[in-house]
């Protein structure tokens, strides 16, 4: 039982690392469930790990947030299909989400971000003067499409993009520590879950 403090859940499914956290009032706990290939099995694992510790259900959870690409597609579907799942058993859920491209680039201006495929092509997100763009870069190209750009933002955790980028300045990030520390960042959808869709759909 939660107490009627407010339960906020936070789901990495995304990215090269299959993460989750969770927040009960001032209280937190993150798990990494390892590979992210079995997100679907190990996702509700993660989740009752959080759960049992922070002692809630999923009824109880009250805010979710998640990303919602460019990434790993069965992980993005996983990410975007549990809030509903939640939503069947309470229809007050609040759903958050962010482009995970925009949340890495952390509204800096000028920089650039990146993940990496199966293949080392990379996903790129920009953010020039306040305008956001993604696109994709193949493997060959990315010396030439990235030297205009000093330093690019990495998961720290994305060991085939630091791969590919070996001689570049990498700024590294934790995403899960950044989705739980930026909420103002991520759109609200609750009221427009028509619009609560996978950003590898609509970008790449």
């Amino acid at each position: 039982m939660k107490d009627n403090q407010k339960v906020t859940l936070f789901i990495n499914t995304a990215t090269k690392a299959l993460e989750l956290g969770a927040t009960v009032s001032t209280r937190y706990l993150t798990v990494d469930m390892g590979d992210p290939k079995r997100a679907l099995e190990r996702t509700h694992l993660g989740i009752e790990y959080l759960g049992d510790r922070l002692h809630f259900s999923l009824a109880d959870v009250d805010a979710f947030y998640c990303l919602l690409g460019p990434g790993s597609n069965t992980g993005i579907r996983l990410g975007l299909a549990i809030p509903r799942t939640i939503y069947g058993i309470n229809d007050k859920i609040k759903i958050y989400g962010i482009a995970t491209m925009k949340l890495m680039l952390q509204e800096k201006k000028n920089a650039i971000s990146c993940l990496s495929d199966r293949s080392g092509n990379l996903f790129a997100g920009e953010n020039k003067a306040g305008v956001y763009s993604y696109r994709k870069i193949l493997r060959a190209d990315v010396s030439k499409e990235l030297a205009d750009y000093p330093e690019v933002i990495v998961e720290k955790k994305d060991e085939l993009a630091h791969l590919v980028l070996k001689g570049k300045s990498l700024k590294e990030v934790d995403i899960l520590d950044l989705m739980m520390n930026s909420l103002s960042l991520f759109t609200d959808f609750s009221s427009k879950e028509e619009e609560y869709l996978p950003e590898y759909a609509l970008k790449i």
